[in-house]
């Protein structure tokens, strides 16, 4: 199986994130990226390969900030220098 550059940073973002919302201890989470375009796949509804992963994920992500009203997830776009 083929995985686009696209698939492996959704993919990391997702197993990244998804350990942070398993942790109780925060309330404020911070996902540094290069790509926010990929970032924003997780709270898209369409089909797409990682659905599989990324349907759970945003359960967590609703669960995590429904039960706190200070709560927060951001995604820092920062970029990538080679």
């Amino acid at each position: 199986m083929n995985v686009t550059p696209v698939e492996a940073k959704l993919m990391a973002i997702c197993i990244e994130l998804s350990f942070a919302l398993d942790s109780h201890d925060n309330r404020n989470i911070t996902v540094i990226t290069d790509s926010l375009v990929t970032a924003r796949k997780i709270m898209e509804l369409h089909v797409n390969p990682l659905q599989v992963v990324v349907a759970p994920l945003a359960l967590k992500i609703k669960t995590f900030l429904s039960k706190d009203n200070h709560n927060t997830i951001q995604f820092w776009h920062c970029l990538l220098r080679l």
